[in-house]
């Protein structure tokens, strides 16, 4: 485990930058915006109409920065009808009137555009396309109709009268692109760097109830020795034997300290042989009569590590849920799998013990490594544990 401070690392610096560059294209957009009154400062504009457009532009200005804040908490969100249709409106009239209002009157369009932006985003495919195509038309219609008012019928007028036109009906046509493209783009990114926040979060997570589950298996298992042997001191009249006694409680105490400093370190193992020999120890001085089938060094390495934690927490269980006199041990390897099975008499009934979390953590840990666990009590009144876990597991 790992608890070293975080640094940025590259990741982390390209979503910053890709989150940079999304916030650098929205404002791109909002500039656009400030290049549309332009005929206001060029004096390009007829008489009467500048106090209408500019009451046009603030509108289409206010509803695209009400609806880029909508769409930057849920890009997907579809906008509402009330915006749809005041939109449409600024949109179409700052587009036709402003093609009416002058000579650069088309620069007016690119607010038009950026307005069918909004209403398009969160829209499907289809309907966007019969949006766009709707805009488009009636920009060309329309604007067709109001620039007859005010161009000369000279070919030099006509011909920058059907540019005009054009640039309108491409404005139109072509901004609301990437209007949602930037938006898009931002959006994607910062729910991107939400998801790797979470995914973060959720390794902390897994690797404390990794840690937990390593505990409770150290802990458990040494305590309920320590608990065992102590026990049988005292009730020993041999001094001797009682001393041999607290002796292995001491070297059970160290060892268990031992681990936990090795899993804070993450260095711990615990190999199936190794378990099988403690077992051994701590059943034969209960008196527990142990059989053990199998060999353990058939088992690979990986699985034999994964096995090992299993018997220690087996048992854990036998000394802390059972008052057993037989307890049997199998490992065989058999079609590419290892198993490990655990049986012991003398199982308490489910009502005078505490099942405890070990079972579960051992479960969650073979599932971690393509395992699973099987256990319970069996019609005989003995409790069996099984654990498969592929060879191959790592």
């Amino acid at each position: 485990m790992h608890t070293s401070p975080p640094v940025p690392g590259f990741e982390e610096r390209r979503v910053r930058s890709a989150r940079r560059f999304g916030r650098i294209g929205v404002m791109s957009t909002v500039l656009y915006l400030l290049l549309v009154p332009i005929p206001l400062f060029l004096d390009a504009l007829r008489p009467g109409f500048a106090p209408i457009m500019v009451m046009l532009y603030v509108a289409g200005f206010g509803l695209h920065v009400w609806r880029i804040r909508e769409l930057m908490q849920s890009l997907g969100r579809p906008a509402a009808t009330w915006f749809t249709v005041a939109a449409s409106a600024v949109g179409l009239a700052v587009t036709v009137v402003g093609l009416g209002s002058g000579s650069l009157g088309f620069t007016w369009s690119l607010l038009g555009g950026i307005l069918l932006g909004d209403i398009v985003g969160g829209l499907r495919a289809r309907v966007t396309a019969v949006w766009v195509v709707m805009a488009s038309v009636l920009t060309a219609v329309l604007g067709f109709w109001v620039t007859g008012l005010i161009y000369p019928t000279d070919p030099e007028s006509q011909a920058f009268r059907w540019i005009s036109l054009g640039l309108a009906v491409m404005y139109v046509a072509g901004m609301w692109i990437l209007d949602v493209e930037r938006l898009w783009w931002l959006k994607a990114v910062i729910d991107l760097d939400g998801a790797r926040r979470t995914a973060a979060e959720l390794a902390t997570a897994r690797e404390r109830l990794r840690l937990a589950d390593d505990l409770h298996d150290i802990l458990g298992h040494a305590l309920e020795v320590v608990a065992f042997k102590s026990e049988l001191a005292a009730r020993l009249p041999d001094q001797e034997r009682a001393r041999s006694e607290m002796v292995e409680v001491q070297r059970v105490a160290r060892e268990s300290l031992s681990e936990v400093r090795a899993l804070v370190r993450d260095t711990r193992t615990t190999d199936l042989v190794t378990e099988i020999a403690g077992a051994r120890a701590v059943l034969d001085s209960a008196g527990v009569v142990l059989v053990v089938r199998g060999d353990p060094t058939t088992v690979g390495p990986t699985a034999r590590n994964v096995l090992g934690r299993v018997l220690r927490e087996a048992m854990t269980n036998v000394l802390r849920h059972a008052e057993p006199s037989h307890c049997t041990i199998e490992i065989h390897v058999e079609n590419g799998d290892a198993r490990l099975r655990v049986v012991n008499d003398g199982a308490l009934p489910s009502g005078e013990a505490d099942a405890g979390t070990g079972l579960a953590a051992l479960d969650r840990y073979l599932h971690e490594h393509a395992g699973h666990l099987d256990a319970g009590l069996t019609d005989d009144g003995t409790f069996r544990l099984d654990a498969i876990l592929p060879v191959g597991a790592r």
